[in-house]
């Protein structure tokens, strides 16, 4: 018996059981893949996770929607490059810092350079010192922090509509800095409010958990006779299938 399907709404705060309950743009990136039911999908670099899972609640509820095409972009960024930490902070920073004032702007300033320092030492070809993994866990909370942080003083420093839109782009230059970092080609994958859909459809199926003997429950695209409006993630599995977006 074919699975049911459910009209998962598109996209709200938060986490959630399952679809049944709504989504956000991470949850709905595990969907994407074909993977297991996440706010933390595996194919998605923390600090860009981070930084997804920020701009997300930082939305207003009007425009949340906006981050429906961004979305499939965030996979595959889940590489061994050290750099992406900082890259990823670094583009938050800089969001933020066209609006601050004393003092935040000084504040602002000095984790950017923090930031750049921190990339230019993983970047440089004589690189022989490795740190500590105390060390190296302690910086990667911090650029957790300070990517939240920015982005947070980005959603406060316009008026909601602009301060959306920033958000928004905000995250697509923290996809572009991943794709950089990786030699890709950059995207702009945003569409207009009312190009983005309000619903997906999506079936369970099960899946073995990696290295382990027992199956996990996930969901996926549901299989529709018309073109997604969910663009295609890149270079994840799709079991052959568009994903089925209704409005």
């Amino acid at each position: 018996m074919a699975a049911p399907v459910i009209a998962m709404e598109l996209l709200e705060q938060g986490t959630h059981a399952d679809p049944r309950h709504g989504s956000n743009v991470l949850e709905l990136a595990s969907v994407l893949a074909g993977d297991r039911w996440s706010a933390n999908p595996d194919s998605v670099h923390p600090a860009l996770a981070a930084a997804a899972d920020t701009v997300n609640d930082l939305l207003t509820d009007e425009r949340r929607r906006l981050l429906v095409p961004l979305a499939p972009w965030l996979l595959g960024t889940n590489s061994a490059d050290s750099r992406v930490w900082p890259a990823v902070a670094s583009v938050c920073i800089r969001a933020a810092t066209p609006s601050a004032t004393e003092p935040d702007l000084s504040r602002l300033l000095a984790e950017l350079d923090r930031a750049r320092t921190w990339f230019a030492g993983l970047d440089a070809p004589h690189r022989s010192r490795r740190r500590g993994d105390l060390a190296r866990l302690r910086d990667r909370q911090w650029a957790l922090r300070a990517s939240c942080s920015a982005l947070a003083r980005v959603a406060a420093s316009a008026d909601p509509e602009s301060a959306d839109t920033a958000l928004c782009q905000a995250l697509v230059n923290c996809v572009n800095e991943c794709r950089r970092l990786a030699g890709k080609e950059s995207v702009d994958p945003r569409l207009p409010l009312a190009d983005c859909p309000q619903r997906l459809l999506v079936q369970l199926h099960a899946m073995w958990s990696p290295g382990c003997d027992w199956m996990e429950l996930g969901y996926q695209p549901a299989s529709a006779p018309q073109p997604a409006r969910v663009p295609a993630a890149p270079a994840q599995r799709m079991n052959g299938q568009h994903p089925a977006a209704t409005t």
